[in-house]
């Protein structure tokens, strides 16, 4: 009799394990579909602790957690699978760093910064979390994020001021930010990595500062998963990258409108409207001096690469807003230059018609109000409207001409 009703199992379980079984298939295959099935048994002897993430997936969960990451952590594999990254952090783990996260994996860039992480215990130890993304070689999709985390020897304590940003505001805007994700079409699954925390101690622990010896670690530890990746994709066809080839996607501007953008003065980018993410596809001349970026690191962003841990979610939302009903909008916005540094960036977003009325571009105006500039006794606003006029003109003059990208485009 007792056989007997063990055979006859809960249906709600049985619903359960199915469940259980579905999900585990579903995060393997992020990883077999596009790396054979081989790539598992390869990462496996992989020395390193780091972690996969599919940043397509809901929550963006982890894939894949190396042996090395178990013994790090005390987590089994099986204990993090399909959980946000964020599980390894605590009370004490900085805001601030967590928000230079989020903005890392937003803009799809590398990103390394020793973080406060906490062992399965609830111990707390300090890593140096180096971030890398997986690309498609061909068409620049992000596949996954890598991460990869070493410990940072205690010998390498530094006595320092804590840091000023782990404040309210800055938890507050990160919760924010998960919440605004929903209605903001840019966002993706990518912006809520590393972003709640949960309440597993409240040790106080002074930063710490990787050595050169152990970031060079991270990174060729990277590199060599990154390589593993690589060669496991070719069996499927589909080549990754760690890098995103800068003209993937991006349509090369014909030289006649290169000449035009290239005589405007204003710090602007310009972005396609009809592409995914809206990749930026100009950038003048004055905003690579504000940023800091040159041209191959910003072709193909999406302009948040500009965003920050303080910058305004309020503000975003706005600008979004007025993009999705094809309107200029004015903002006194927070931006970050490539160094980390803040600028009071006065923001003109704009539509850009096409000689049949379509939108095809987006005008991005920076003015760093911080810095003194000559307006030729204009207003900043009609300064930057100056730079609209002239690009409106370039492009439907160019498209009415059917000259707006290169022949070959």
């Amino acid at each position: 009799m007792a056989s007997s009703a063990a055979a006859e199992a809960d249906p709600g379980e049985r619903d359960r394990e199915q469940q259980q079984h579905e999900d585990r298939r579903r995060l393997a295959s992020s990883l077999t579909a596009r790396y054979s099935d081989w790539v598992l048994e390869a990462l496996d002897e992989l020395p390193g602790s780091f972690l996969l993430t599919d940043p397509a997936l809901a929550g963006h969960p982890i894939v894949y957690a190396s042996r090395g990451l178990a013994a790090l952590t005390g987590y089994a594999r099986r204990e993090v699978l399909g959980r946000n990254a964020r599980v390894f952090q605590g009370a004490a783990t900085d805001r601030a760093a967590v928000a230079g996260v989020r903005e890392a994996v937003r803009a799809q860039r590398a990103h390394q910064v020793a973080i406060l992480n906490y062992r399965r215990d609830g111990s707390p130890h300090w890593v140096l979390l180096h971030l890398a993304p997986v690309f498609h070689a061909r068409d620049g999709r992000l596949l996954h994020f890598l991460a990869v985390q070493v410990p940072i020897d205690a010998a390498a304590k530094r006595r320092a001021a804590p840091c000023r940003g782990a404040t309210g505001a800055v938890l507050t805007a990160c919760r924010e930010e998960a919440r605004v994700d929903e209605d903001f079409p840019c966002a993706s699954h990518a912006g809520k990595v590393f972003v709640d925390m949960d309440k597993r101690g409240l040790e106080s622990e002074e930063p710490r500062v990787a050595t050169e010896s152990e970031k060079e670690k991270a990174i060729s530890t990277a590199n060599s998963i990154v390589s593993a990746l690589n060669r496991y994709s070719k069996l499927t066809g589909l080549v990754v990258s760690g890098k995103r080839c800068d003209s993937v996607c991006i349509p090369a501007l014909s030289s006649s409108l290169n000449l035009s953008l290239g005589r405007i003065k204003q710090s602007f980018v310009l972005t396609h409207s009809c592409l995914p993410d809206m990749p930026i596809i100009y950038a003048s001349d004055a905003f690579v001096s504000l940023t800091g970026f040159s041209r191959e690191e910003i072709l193909g962003c999406n302009c948040r690469v500009l965003n920050g841990p303080h910058t305004s979610l309020e503000v975003l939302e706005e600008i979004n807003q007025h993009i999705c009903s094809e309107q200029a909008c004015t903002v006194d916005l927070l931006s970050y230059r490539k160094d980390g540094s803040s600028f009071h960036d006065l923001l003109h977003v704009s539509p850009i018609r096409d000689a049949s009325g379509k939108v095809a571009f987006h005008i991005w105006v920076h003015l760093d109000m911080g810095a003194k500039h000559d307006f030729n006794g204009l207003t900043p606003e009609v300064w930057q409207l100056g730079a609209v006029g002239a690009v409106r003109v370039a492009v439907r003059g160019l498209s009415a001409s059917g000259s707006l990208l290169r022949p070959s485009q």
